[in-house]
C-alpha cells in the first residue's frame, strides 16, 4: 500500500538524519490522516515502529478499530418517576423530598450503629500496564510514549510471527524515541503463563534477513542480530526477563562508527530494569 511505503520512507529519512523528529511526526500524521480518509482504517496509529522494513515481512493485519463506547444516559427525573402518566410537578417534588428523607434516615441509622462505608474494591492492573511506568527513559525525543498494545500487533512491528503471542498475554509494551540521526524502539511481550518467546523472535528476525551478531561482552542470555540497508544499520537485542520477552531495536546511519557502543548502552539501561533470566 502507498501509505506503508510513505511511512517507511519517512522512517529511513529520520534514521539517516535527513529529517528532524518534529518534521517526521508532522509528515507521519499527514500520511496516516490521508490513509484513514481513503481506506476507512487508521493504519498504525496505535503505535510507532520507527524501524525500516525488512525483507520477508508478512503483510500487516488490519488493526481492529476501537468501537465507540455508548455513554449511559442519566435521567434525573426518572429516578423518582415511573412509566405511569405524569401528575404534575407538585407530585415530583413530594416524591423527591420523601426519597431524600429516606436516604438521610438510612445514613443516620448506619452512623448511629457505628458502621463504616465499605471501601471500593481495588481496580486490577494488568502486568503490562504496571510495566509501562517502570520502563527506563530512552535517550532522545519521545516519538511514541510507553503504551500497551495488543500482543497480536507484533507481526506488524516485525517482532515475531502470527500466532506467537499467547492468548493470556496482557499485551505488548511499546515505546520509541528519536535521538538525532539514531532511533530506538523497545518492545516487551508478556508471555503470560506460557513459555519464553525468545527463540521464536530470534528465528523470525533471521528469516526476515537479520544475521546473528556477537552479544555484548560479559552478557549471558542476550541474543543480538543485525541488518544493514544502503543508508541505515539496525541492531536488535532479544532476551528473556522472567515473564517477558524483551526486544531492543536501534537504528542508525550505515557509516555511524559509534553506533554499536550506543546500542549496547541502551541495552544495558533496559537490562537494569528488566534483568536477563
Amino acid at each position: 500500500m502507498q501509505w506503508q511505503d510513505d511511512l517507511r520512507e519517512l522512517d529511513a529519512r529520520l534514521a539517516a538524519g535527513r529529517m528532524s523528529a518534529g518534521e517526521h511526526r508532522r509528515r507521519r500524521d499527514e500520511v496516516l490522516a490521508e490513509a484513514s480518509s481513503t481506506t476507512g482504517r487508521i493504519p498504525g496509529s496505535a503505535f510507532q515502529s520507527a524501524v525500516p522494513p525488512q525483507p520477508g515481512w508478512p503483510p500487516p493485519n488490519d488493526v481492529p478499530q476501537a468501537l465507540p463506547v455508548p455513554q449511559p444516559h442519566f435521567d434525573g427525573e426518572a429516578v423518582f418517576t415511573t412509566a405511569t402518566p405524569q401528575r404534575g410537578p407538585g407530585r415530583l417534588v413530594v416524591v423527591a423530598v420523601v426519597a431524600a428523607i429516606a436516604v438521610g434516615a438510612a445514613v443516620w441509622w448506619a452512623v448511629s450503629r457505628g458502621d463504616k462505608p465499605e471501601a471500593a474494591a481495588p481496580v486490577a492492573v494488568s502486568p503490562a500496564a504496571e510495566l509501562v511506568v517502570k520502563l527506563p527513559a530512552l535517550p532522545g525525543t519521545v516519538v511514541s510514549q510507553p503504551a500497551v498494545l495488543p500482543a497480536t500487533l507484533g507481526p506488524q512491528l516485525g517482532l515475531y510471527a502470527r500466532g506467537v503471542a499467547p492468548e493470556d498475554s496482557s499485551g505488548l509494551v511499546n515505546t520509541a524515541t528519536a535521538d538525532g540521526p539514531r532511533s530506538l524502539v523497545v518492545n516487551v511481550l508478556d508471555n503470560g503463563a506460557g513459555q519464553d518467546r525468545t527463540a521464536q523472535a530470534l528465528g523470525y528476525a533471521k528469516a526476515s534477513g537479520w544475521v546473528v551478531a556477537p552479544a555484548p561482552e560479559g552478557t549471558s542470555g542476550v541474543e543480538v542480530v543485525r541488518t544493514v540497508h544502503p543508508t541505515v544499520q539496525l541492531y536488535r537485542g532479544i532476551y528473556r526477563s522472567t515473564r517477558w520477552t524483551v526486544l531492543v531495536t536501534a537504528t542508525g546511519a550505515a557509516d555511524d562508527e559509534g553506533f554499536r557502543a550506543y546500542f549496547e548502552s541502551v541495552l544495558d539501561r533496559t537490562r537494569a530494569t528488566l534483568p536477563v533470566g
